[in-house]
């Protein structure tokens, strides 16, 4: 299968015409699922949210998406805590937790932002055993050969430049359960950077910041996956200043104690 895997869109942080750019490529590569794994708003604005729903509409169906922390009213305590999630209902009517399942794959999305935690930093996400749970309750009842796949905003690997970074809350645990489930591929974002490795017999791709003006050092991005039983293969597309051109590559191919990178470059 192939799939385009976007993510921190930022809109009202978005660069103009960048939106339009990725739409033309991606209906030129003509994937099988669209990804968006969170972070679709900058301040979880009524208008950021109808950009984001016209966004969507020209993408190449299907597309799943789940939220990030941006997707939550940032400094309104009244609204974050009565209502959080209504404008994301209301401007995209979409699930927070979104399932999809096509010819030879499962995608399951998982909502890992959180209102409020206990630590100053309220963008820090979390999985709890609720989400897990059904996670391996819907990936149970796919074929034995499927691709499975689960989409999440927070992430569950570091790169080394980002090892300081924090991961999703009960990522180990979760991980643990996510190979039990069969898991091979987790799709994320947060970070605004694009790399991609194996956690714990899982392979793990984050994407960058697609068409936003907060870059982290890297151009805007996406990853282009194409995916079956035995190899899994990611590669960054990067803005050039003309379009979306590849700038990294990642191969993983299955084996008996899971997932295992067989070759990289960029």
């Amino acid at each position: 299968m192939r799939i385009a895997h976007l993510s921190d869109l930022h809109f009202g942080r978005d660069v103009p015409g960048r939106a339009a750019a990725l739409q033309v490529e991606l209906h030129a590569l003509a994937p099988d699922l669209v990804v968006l794994s969170g972070d679709l708003t900058q301040r979880a604005r009524r208008a950021e949210f109808t950009a984001v729903a016209e966004f969507i509409a020209r993408l190449p169906a299907p597309v799943l998406a789940v939220p990030g922390n941006h997707d939550l009213p940032g400094w309104r305590p009244l609204l974050r805590f009565i209502d959080p999630w209504g404008r994301w209902r209301a401007g995209l009517d979409r699930a927070l937790e979104p399932e999809l399942a096509g010819a030879g794959f499962i995608a399951v999305g998982i909502n890992t932002a959180r209102r409020w935690g206990p630590h100053p930093d309220w963008s820090r996400g979390r999985v709890n055993r609720a989400q897990l749970a059904r996670i391996e309750r819907l990936v149970a009842e796919v074929e034995p050969g499927a691709v499975r796949i689960l989409v999440a905003h927070h992430p569950f690997l570091l790169s080394t430049e980002l090892r300081r970074r924090g991961l999703v809350g009960r990522a180990r645990r979760t991980l643990v359960g996510l190979r039990r489930a069969r898991i091979d591929l987790i799709l994320g974002g947060h970070l605004h950077r694009g790399y991609a490795g194996v956690a714990e017999g899982v392979v793990v791709a984050q994407a960058g910041t697609a068409i936003s003006t907060r870059c982290k050092g890297e151009p805007n991005a996406f990853n282009w996956i194409r995916a079956d039983e035995g190899r899994i293969h990611v590669e960054m597309r990067s803005w050039d200043g003309a379009g979306f051109a590849s700038a990294a590559y990642w191969c993983f191919g299955r084996a008996e104690a899971g997932w295992r990178v067989l070759a990289e470059s960029g």
